[in-house]
């Protein structure tokens, strides 16, 4: 599921209009908070990538790196227990 949002999120750039310039990060390990922020991200034009645990998955590191460049902001979707301190520290890390 990891790899697979960040093909989407390629993809949606790539073909349906979404930007990179205000990527949401969301748990991966529960739905809710990647379904409500699905739709805010579609209003927005702008991707939804995926973490898992406590940890920043390679795949999602990788494409942040890419396009640090063109992401202006970051939206977490979920309190710190879900999105976590060590997963935002990992996210501001590929960022700079």
């Amino acid at each position: 599921r990891y790899e697979t949002a960040v093909s989407v999120a390629r993809f949606g750039v790539d073909t349906a209009g979404l930007q990179w310039d205000t990527a949401a990060i969301a748990t991966g390990e529960n739905f809710p908070d990647a379904l409500t922020g699905g739709a805010l991200q579609a209003r927005t034009y702008s991707v939804l990538l995926l973490a898992r645990g406590s940890t920043l998955p390679p795949d999602v590191a990788t494409v942040l790196s890419e396009k640090r460049d063109h992401i202006a902001r970051v939206r977490y979707l979920g309190g710190s227990d879900v999105v976590t301190p060590s997963v935002r520290s990992a996210v501001a890390a590929q960022l700079h």
